[in-house]
């Protein structure tokens, strides 16, 4: 089992599986992003989040993010595309990326340095194959 595979399952033995729980947005959404995960990081550092990502991949406590930074480095437009297509409305996915993005991307980067992009989609598709 890859990390992401791991950490899907910690947080669906511990969480349901219901497809508007926030790992499972985050999960759809870095699918979505170019670049996919490491994509998304270099999006959040470019936009002056530097801080709080290094804290995401740092072994210290996690920085919150806002939804409203979220959506300020990602743009209201491609969120509201994105909720869309997942089927929530745009509050909610921000909502449910400042709360799993900091866990998802720690979790993924436990030496600090993110996964390969075949592992990462490796377990979005395990993921996906439970929703």
């Amino acid at each position: 089992m890859g990390l992401l595979d791991n950490f899907v399952f910690s947080a669906f033995t511990s969480g349901g599986t219901d497809h508007a729980s926030p790992i499972a947005m985050a999960a759809q959404f870095i699918q979505r992003q170019p670049g996919g995960i490491t994509g998304l990081v270099q999006q959040l550092q470019n936009a002056g989040l530097d801080s709080v990502v290094s804290t995401w991949l740092g072994s210290g406590e996690n920085s919150p993010i806002d939804p409203q930074q979220i959506e300020s480095v990602i743009g209201s437009d491609r969120i509201q595309s994105i909720a869309n297509t997942l089927g929530v409305d745009p509050q909610t996915l921000t909502q449910g990326l400042s709360q799993a993005l900091p866990a998802l991307v720690d979790h993924l980067s436990p030496n600090g340095q993110l996964p390969k992009e075949e592992e990462v989609a490796q377990g979005l598709q395990t993921l996906k194959n439970l929703l």
